[in-house]
């Protein structure tokens, strides 16, 4: 009856040197947040080890081995969050032309004449013209937006425009109600876009859009919306897309004929640059 006593209190003299390591230690945290560490270093406790915090403090109780390892992984996770500089340019290049001829007058006498085109009724001359047009112009717009590592940002310029809108409300006894009203909408250019660096490459997530004025009355837009996931060397230009436009276009009459072409192409590109 004696032996259980005896095996109790050994079990307990050989608990009582593990629990008395795993001293507590507070650590506060001077750049990152608790939600950014607290996952890397959970996984690195030992058994029976605990690790909590709040606000910018990590409770940590462990063996003095186990707290070593945890501060030698948290001096490289609690440095200050690289700053970021990301520029979006927009590369616009048009190019038309425009090419025709046609043929105008008249030939005859008073008893008869012949009238070609849009040519005068009287006399007797008849003229040719041909046309030859070309217009090509390009242009870009950028967009710069400073941030942090892990960071997010978003930037946006643009314009209201008008929008006419008309309601038609068929009553219950019949009569029809019209209603022309003007809402405004918002036309711009901007991104958002979250960075994430590692040594000298960055991946970054961004949707972007570049929406303007469109060229055919009140209300009408171009508009140009991205969203993807790109990778690259910090300070290098990455393409992010781009869209290619062309038209073509003639008519034939009977003394005229001319044609019309139209290229339009767009570029989207992205640099992410560290401020120092």
């Amino acid at each position: 009856m004696r032996i259980l006593p005896c095996l109790l209190l050994c079990c307990c003299a050989l608990t009582l040197p593990v629990q008395a390591q795993q001293n507590l230690e507070i650590i506060e945290l001077q750049h990152r947040s608790l939600e950014e560490v607290l996952p890397v270093l959970r996984p690195l406790l030992e058994r029976g080890a605990t690790l909590s915090g709040i606000h910018q403090q990590l409770f940590l109780r462990a063996s003095a081995r186990n707290r070593e390892e945890i501060r030698r992984v948290l001096a490289t996770l609690d440095v200050p969050a690289r700053r970021l500089l990301i520029r979006v340019t927009t590369e616009l290049s048009e190019d038309m032309r425009r090419q025709g001829g046609q043929i105008s007058g008249s030939l005859g006498n008073d008893r008869a004449r012949v009238v070609v085109g849009n040519g005068a009724r009287d006399g007797n001359q008849v003229t040719a013209r041909v046309y030859d047009s070309h217009s090509a112009g390009s242009g870009a717009s950028t967009q710069m937006v400073r941030t942090e590592d892990g960071g997010r940002a978003f930037i946006q310029v643009g314009v209201s425009v008008p929008v006419p809108l008309r309601q038609i409300v068929q009553t219950p006894n019949g009569a029809t109600i019209v209603s022309n009203t003007m809402e405004y909408r918002d036309i711009g250019k901007g991104f958002y876009a979250e960075p994430r660096v590692s040594g000298d490459r960055v991946r970054v997530n961004i949707s972007q859009q570049s929406d303007t004025p469109g060229r055919y009355g009140v209300g009408n837009a171009q508009i140009q919306h991205l969203a993807t996931s790109v990778s690259g060397r910090l300070g290098e230009w990455m393409q992010l897309g781009g869209t290619s436009y062309s038209s073509s276009g003639g008519g034939n009459g009977s003394f005229s004929i001319s044609t019309d072409e139209r290229r339009e192409n767009r570029g989207i590109w992205l640099m992410v640059e560290e401020l120092p």
